[in-house]
């Protein structure tokens, strides 16, 4: 078998975390999906229970494999460096933090420059919008951006862990939250629909940049910046329809 295709060490429980968190979400998305519109909860109930769902879903998981409970702190299967978390210390110095910086806005401006302009061409096909965004308040787009990259970093950093290697493990990692996304119902709808087809393709560029700035960074929060800036302006243009 390819070296490629093989771990470097075989981890059950780490394997048994990432293969646990996909399987969630496929079962997750496609039982809301069958259930939608069946009022099997009162209205008030539903959202809120959803909201609390995402947050363990998101932030738990990567929490409890940290070294959360029932492990002691911080003796976890992985360490914070591994999903690119970082203070200021000997190896995060303020240099290295201003050259994370400086990538973070040259990429972003890079991502910023393209969303914008793909926009813009989509616009004009018989003067009406082709790639749409729905209605979103902005803070709820930056707790999604918040929640997706860390859920991102804990496939990319549990990899790159199975695989000993950083490279493999954020291009598996990408191809991973790619798979999830796909068997989606909710995504392949929204995919189809003018409206909100926008959101669809704008979460697959920022799966990609959050990926390829990691790769030049190592840095999660240059990574949820450049996520933020890119959500923002999504924001924007939905609220600028021509």
């Amino acid at each position: 078998m390819p070296a490629w295709l093989t771990f470097a060490s075989p981890p059950p429980h780490l394997l048994l975390w990432l293969l646990g968190s996909v399987l969630a979400f496929v079962l997750a998305s496609n039982g809301l999906w069958l259930v939608r519109g069946s009022h099997l909860l009162p209205a008030h109930l539903g959202p809120a229970l959803l909201q609390a769902a995402r947050f363990l879903y998101y932030l738990g998981v990567p929490y409890l494999v940290f070294g959360g409970w029932p492990l002691p702190p911080h003796r976890g299967l992985l360490a914070p460096s591994n999903l690119g978390l970082a203070g200021l210390d000997a190896f995060w110095t303020p240099g290295r933090w201003l050259q994370a910086l400086g990538t973070g806005v040259g990429v972003g401006l890079f991502a910023l420059g393209f969303v914008a302009v793909a926009w813009l061409n989509a616009s004009r096909r018989s003067g009406t919008t082709r790639l749409g965004f729905s209605a979103t308040p902005a803070w709820n787009l930056l707790v999604n951006g918040l929640y997706l990259e860390v859920h991102w970093a804990f496939y990319r950093g549990a990899l790159a862990v199975l695989f000993d290697d950083l490279y493999l493990g954020v291009f598996w990692g990408l191809a991973l939250v790619y798979v999830e996304r796909l068997s989606s119902p909710f995504w392949r709808q929204c995919w189809r629909r003018e409206l909100c087809a926008g959101d669809a393709w704008l979460f697959m560029v920022q799966a990609l940049v959050s990926a390829l700035l990691f790769l030049l960074t190592q840095n999660l929060l240059a990574c949820l910046a450049v996520h933020w800036m890119l959500s923002l302006a999504r924001w924007a243009l939905a609220r600028t329809r021509p």
